[in-house]
């Protein structure tokens, strides 16, 4: 270990005097303040709380015990644009350089680690921002955003002009994109002459009805048989789950399978 350790390089920007918790991300060492990371996540309260309890390697307490973060799917990057909301030198105020990958890097990991108030913060910052529709749908589908919010965008998804195309209805996932082009012929029909773009006389409400209802009709489609490797386990314990937000649709993962076949994961 203390020969890997050797390897690691110090963030730039956060491995701080003073700091109590110890975290590795790739060939990356971070010192920051366990506080903000208890204060709000279960997920880390549990973790550290087993680890000094236990006296296990991993409770972040030095560098030769830090949280090693390489199992979550998370780059450098990544986290350094997550730790800028602790550490932001200007309250109320966020001035990042990239405002579109950071906001969505910290939607990410505020959802996975379950930090709901950085999630809020997120989602508010992200919807003052100008994002192209499929990439907005795809980004709050795979971070489980409130339904309320996702909704509005299928709607102007399923009556804009433009069919999906091929590029669009693999980034949705075969659930969503299934709903949408079922919703697009089904609303179109409510109007004379099933006129395409969605003419006024079909009313948002109607629109409404039909996406969810669709969603409802439509189940996801799960794995046949079990995975090949087993769930992965953070340092003993169960990465953190993530929960439905209502309308009958949520997470669509469009990761293949062992076997090869497309795996949408919903929660109906």
């Amino acid at each position: 270990m203390d020969g890997n350790l050797r390897q690691l390089k110090r963030s730039p920007e956060f491995f701080l005097t003073g700091g109590d918790l110890h975290l590795i991300v790739n060939e990356y060492r971070f010192r920051v303040h366990s506080y903000f990371f208890t204060r709000e996540s279960q997920h880390f309260r549990q973790r550290l709380a087993i680890s000094d309890a236990f006296d296990l390697q991993g409770n972040g307490s030095s560098l030769s015990s830090a949280v090693v973060l390489d199992d979550y799917d998370i780059t450098p990057d990544e986290f350094e644009s997550f730790l800028k909301v602790f550490y932001n030198p200007r309250y109320s105020f966020y001035d990042l350089a990239h405002p579109h990958e950071e906001w969505a890097s910290i939607l990410k990991l505020s959802n996975l680690w379950d930090f709901p108030n950085v999630k809020e913060l997120a989602i508010n910052e992200l919807e003052k921002l100008d994002i192209p529709l499929v990439d907005r749908i795809v980004l709050y589908q795979d971070n489980q955003v409130d339904a309320d919010l996702r909704l509005p965008l299928y709607i102007q998804l399923a009556s804009r002009d433009a069919t999906l195309d091929h590029d669009e209805s693999t980034r949705l996932g075969f659930r969503t994109a299934i709903v949408i082009f079922q919703a697009r012929e089904r609303l179109r029909s409510l109007a004379t002459g099933g006129r395409s773009p969605l003419p006024d006389e079909v009313g948002v409400d109607a629109a409404k009805e039909v996406i969810c209802n669709l969603f409802k009709a439509v189940p996801p489609l799960v794995e046949a048989t079990p995975p090949a490797t087993p769930k992965p386990r953070i340092n003993g314990f169960d990465s953190p789950r993530r929960t439905s937000s209502g309308f009958g649709f949520g997470a669509h993962s469009r990761t293949p399978s062992s076997s090869g076949q497309l795996v949408i994961i919903g929660l109906v």
